[in-house]
């Protein structure tokens, strides 16, 4: 009995029935059903990046740490004339607008754009869109973004045996995408065509599907901002009370009491003048002035904590929210970019380079073959813009210990720095030869270093002849 008594009492807190948590509801949805109401979120999120400047600053730090000028695309092939040739057309097409459906970015900026509209509004589509060869484009291919409310989210049918349209998305009976429903335009534009309630089915082999996966079979995405949407809700809030607050104690007053019974609000009023800075005057007997104390209605603690927890939600730092780096010092600012450069790698690495770029990669690829010109070997390596360094003098001196003693390659200290290296040894290599030919000498090149041996020969030279 004892031994069942024990069983019994062990047990997590969290799983208890207490009377403090029954007003907890959790229901047991999946990853899916969990978003309930995703274009009231979105729609909630958009308007904070509209009004409030802490969501929008929020959002430019996300893009700008992990897009920022774009990640960057070099071809590498068995054959260097192959990947030079592709390398070219890459550039005259990815690195133009005529990557662009609008004709307004390079593809740089389009991944900065999808990645900022992903994180407002928790989801991009990136749309292939082929082209004529009389359009003359360097490739026939361009690439459109597109909001999510241009899926056909009420759209929850089976057309075909085996298949199932889930939130307009088309899956198979083994759960593959095969195809999204997308309105012919957004539902939210000013003027509809008698078309624009109409879904087409796009293929899902031309469709990119960007958004943050964060539980096991989730099939669309949430904003960023939903942790933190209530908290800079009620910071607005707060905030515009502080106003009003700070408004009403600005009214700032004087009043005179007098023990003269007989003497009316005129005759007081006229005896207190126009009050100035550093002036006396000389108030008749029985009168006296008291002024108004209005209080201070700004809490700074509440916003700092506000913004703290808006900071953490996002998975960013507090410091790169609000740019208030009075209470870090090196250490402490290294640590805090050190834990946000791990979630920047991950979004990076593990969603955004395999999602967009690969993907848009292998259309550039599909392009080629239908040029005819072939790309069976063909692959890209991606380079993410570097970080800032909190103190270059000691992390260069760190990289370059690390290159020196062989635990990092010279390529990857160079990718860390938003580089190419093969661009850069070319760049390197052609500003050597110029340097040659001008019979210039510059400290930057190692060539014109003294070697070890030679380094030391004058000290040697100088301690014989003392002897």
């Amino acid at each position: 009995m004892a031994a069942v008594v024990k069983m019994l009492g062990r047990r997590y807190d969290a799983g208890s029935r207490a009377d403090r948590l029954t007003s907890w509801s959790t229901p047991s949805t999946d990853g899916t059903s969990a978003i309930t109401n995703p274009s009231v979120i979105r729609n909630r999120a958009r308007d904070l990046v509209r009004n409030n400047p802490w969501a929008a600053k929020a959002l430019f730090v996300l893009a700008n740490n992990c897009v920022g000028f774009g990640i960057r695309c070099q071809i590498q092939s068995r054959s260097k004339g192959r990947a030079r040739s592709a390398q070219q057309l890459w550039s005259d097409w990815a690195e133009t607008t005529a990557c662009d459906a609008d004709g307004l970015h390079d593809f740089y900026g389009l991944q900065h754009l999808a990645f900022r509209a992903m994180a407002e509004s928790g989801e991009c589509l990136i749309r292939l869109r082929p082209r004529r060869p009389e359009d003359g484009l360097p490739l026939p291919l361009q690439l459109q973004l597109l909001e999510p409310d241009l899926l056909a989210d009420d759209l929850n049918v089976a057309p075909d045996p085996g298949n199932v349209i889930r939130r307009g998305i088309e899956f198979d009976s083994l759960g593959r995408r095969v195809a999204y429903h997308l309105y012919q335009q957004h539902p939210g534009a000013d003027l509809l065509s008698y078309s624009s309630g109409k879904a087409s089915r796009v293929p899902a082999a031309d469709v990119i599907h960007l958004f943050r996966k964060d539980r096991p079979g989730q099939e669309r995405g949430v904003s960023w901002l939903a942790p933190v949407l209530l908290t800079l809700r009620e910071l607005d809030i707060y905030e515009d009370a502080t106003l009003k607050r700070q408004q009403i104690a600005n009214l700032f007053a004087g009043f005179i009491t007098s023990d003269d019974t007989g003497a009316t609000a005129d005759e007081l009023d006229d005896e207190l003048p126009d009050l100035e800075p550093g002036t006396m005057y000389l108030m008749r007997p029985g009168r006296e002035v008291t002024f108004s104390n209005p209080p201070t209605s700004e809490d700074p603690q509440y916003r700092d904590s506000c913004l703290r927890r808006v900071a953490a939600g996002l998975g960013i730092t507090y410091e790169s929210l609000t740019g208030n780096l009075s209470e870090v010092n090196f250490s402490s600012a290294r640590m805090g970019a050190h834990e946000m450069g791990r979630n920047i790698d991950a979004w990076q690495w593990s969603l955004f380079i395999p999602r967009v770029c690969t993907t848009v990669f292998g259309w550039f690829r599909d392009a080629l073959a239908l040029q005819g010109i072939p790309s069976p070997d063909l692959r890209a390596e991606w380079t993410p813009p570097a970080r800032t360094l909190v103190d270059p003098a000691k992390e260069y001196n760190a990289l370059l210990t690390a290159v020196k003693s062989g635990f990092m390659t010279l390529p990857e200290a160079i990718r860390q720095q938003g580089y190419d290296p093969d661009a850069v040894l070319a760049e390197q290599s052609d500003y050597l030869a110029k340097l040659d030919a001008a019979g210039v000498k510059v400290e930057s090149d190692y060539r014109n270093k003294a070697s070890p041996a030679a380094a030391a020969q004058p000290a040697e030279t100088a301690i014989n002849a003392q002897v």
